[in-house]
């Protein structure tokens, strides 16, 4: 494989998500919601009620929750640049 096409690999997004998904806001959010998912199933697991449909929804749900938040932190990442632009980062001298 040439070094183009690798480049090329790596310059599309991870996943086919639609574009208001990317923002971190928005990927905030659907991570908040993939906790409250998780808690739902994951409490009923560990209450006691042991069924295959709390099991891969609560976990399904924390695997999802990863997700945003990775896709999170890499939208604030990018839009926060390096440290060298963060003016309280500077020093003063």
């Amino acid at each position: 494989m040439s070094i183009n096409k690798r480049k090329a690999m790596h310059a599309l997004p991870p996943l086919p998500l639609p574009a208001f998904v990317l923002h971190p806001y928005t990927a905030l959010f659907i991570a908040a919601v993939h906790v409250y998912l998780s808690y739902g199933h994951l409490s009923k697991l560990f209450g006691g009620e042991v069924k295959w449909e709390h099991i891969w929804k609560g976990f399904g749900a924390l695997a999802g929750v990863y997700v945003f938040a990775a896709l999170a932190s890499r939208s604030f990442a990018r839009r926060s640049g390096p440290l060298q632009k963060d003016p309280l980062m500077r020093s003063h001298g």
